[in-house]
């Protein structure tokens, strides 16, 4: 209680002295109020008072005539017979009647019907391809091989042996690699951190085969910091003369053209040979055989229909020796042939595609034409195309084993069903994938 009553005391005193303080300081500001008011208030308000004023006076009439004009029974009449008067003009002067399009041309039928026929552009996105199974397969378990095709021609411009950004006959050199101007000597290069086989002799302008060749390995071969590796000047061999070699031979071996060792190595002649010494055969390729499996018989690989569970019809993925069948199943669709690089075997989205052999992928991406492709570097100058994928697993670079999973089977870029378009590539040159694979 005594604590209220001191401060109730409190308040007392200070109103005592801070009133004095407050009307001193609030009385000129209380005057200029009064001022701004009388000054500039009144006669502002008076302003805007009259304008609103005068303006009524003016819309007002105006807004009665408006209404009393669109209120009008007989306005009404007037404008629907001018709609009319306007649509029965325009279908007179529309041009020649036709029964399956009368009235088509006409304002009311643009007006009443959306057509949706009438599109600018259509653009589909080849990306996400709709995973509806087209298989080759007939309800009645046969086969119509014309209902579904690809149509990879040598005459179609997109249809190349170009793989991997570089071509297996004769790959350009890329700017900003070690060496851009024209080779002529066999160069060092010193394995840094990062570094892979592939992307080494695509920096210099070279095919994976010619890598290996140069170095004695294999596409299973692993590299090191610090190893140091060969590279040739151009794609092709690296010879040492032996007692007793002719560059005939030597050639004939190797599959490399005389005349150009001659220029190449610059040799007076052929007899201008040393023993021990190292020349380059360019183009050329060891003397690897290449191993042909015994054909399987036509039976087998049209035996089963679809649906069945037995693995001889749309069988494992196994194959013999360094090479496997590519894909899950085995209905070949179309065979190589002058006008088709590769095989066509049947899938759907259950499918995959696999490694044919041990390599690298050096291309795995979108292909004009084939679609989702992945590219595969076995060495000997070989390489794998493996086309029409709906998704892909694999990135260039990436070393893999035979039967190693590629990608999902689907039916992108010029395909009419779901697929495996299976090219074999050696040296530039398609070849029959089933030399190869059985």
């Amino acid at each position: 209680m005594r604590a209220a009553l001191g401060i109730l005391y409190g308040l007392i005193r200070a109103k005592r002295i801070l009133a004095p303080v407050g009307r001193v300081l609030i009385t000129p500001l209380r005057s200029a109020g009064r001022f701004a008011l009388k000054v500039i208030g009144v006669p502002a308000y008076r302003a805007v008072f009259f304008v609103k004023r005068q303006i009524g006076r003016v819309l007002l009439p105006a807004k009665n005539r408006a209404t009393y004009l669109v209120s009008n029974r007989y306005a009404i009449h007037v404008a629907v017979a001018a709609v009319a008067a306007v649509a029965g003009t325009a279908n007179v002067s529309g041009g020649e009647v036709r029964a399956e399009t009368f009235g088509t041309e006409s304002m009311l039928y643009a007006l009443v019907v959306q057509d949706d026929s009438a599109s600018v552009e259509v653009v589909s996105a080849a990306a996400n391809p709709s995973l509806n199974n087209i298989s080759y397969f007939e309800e009645d378990g046969t086969i119509d091989p014309r209902a579904h095709l690809d149509f990879h021609s040598l005459d179609q411009d997109y249809v190349t042996t170009t793989v991997g950004g570089s071509a297996v006959s004769s790959p350009t050199i890329h700017e900003g690699g070690d060496s851009v101007a024209p080779r002529t000597n066999v160069e060092s290069y010193q394995v840094a951190d990062g570094d892979t086989l592939y992307g080494i002799s695509d920096r210099f302008g070279l095919s994976l085969s010619s890598m290996l060749w140069a170095n004695n390995m294999t596409v299973r071969s692993v590299i090191r910091p610090g190893q140091t590796l060969k590279i040739p000047p151009v794609d092709g061999v690296l010879y040492v003369i032996k007692k007793g070699d002719t560059l005939s031979k030597i050639a004939k071996t190797y599959g490399a053209d005389q005349e150009r060792i001659i220029s190449f190595n610059r040799l007076s002649d052929s007899d201008d040979l040393t023993v021990g010494e190292q020349i380059v055969l360019p183009d050329g390729e060891p003397p690897t055989p290449v191993a042909v499996s015994r054909p399987a018989p036509v039976s087998q690989l049209f035996s089963d229909k679809p649906g069945s569970t037995t693995s001889s019809s749309r069988g494992s993925a196994t194959g013999k020796g360094n090479w496997k069948w590519p894909t899950d199943w085995r209905v070949i669709t179309q065979y190589f042939g002058w006008k088709h690089t590769g095989i066509d075997v049947d899938g759907d989205y259950t499918t995959h595609s696999y490694a044919a052999s041990d390599g690298v992928v050096i291309y795995s991406g979108w292909r004009n034409g084939y679609g989702y492709t992945v590219e595969v570097e076995h060495g000997n100058g070989l390489v794998t195309r493996y086309g029409h994928h709906s998704k892909l697993y694999v990135k260039a670079g990436d070393a893999v084993k035979m039967g190693d999973l590629l990608a999902q089977t689907g039916t992108t870029g010029r395909s009419t069903g779901t697929h495996l378009h299976f090219e074999v590539i050696k040296n530039g040159k398609f070849q029959n994938p089933l030399d190869y694979v059985r």
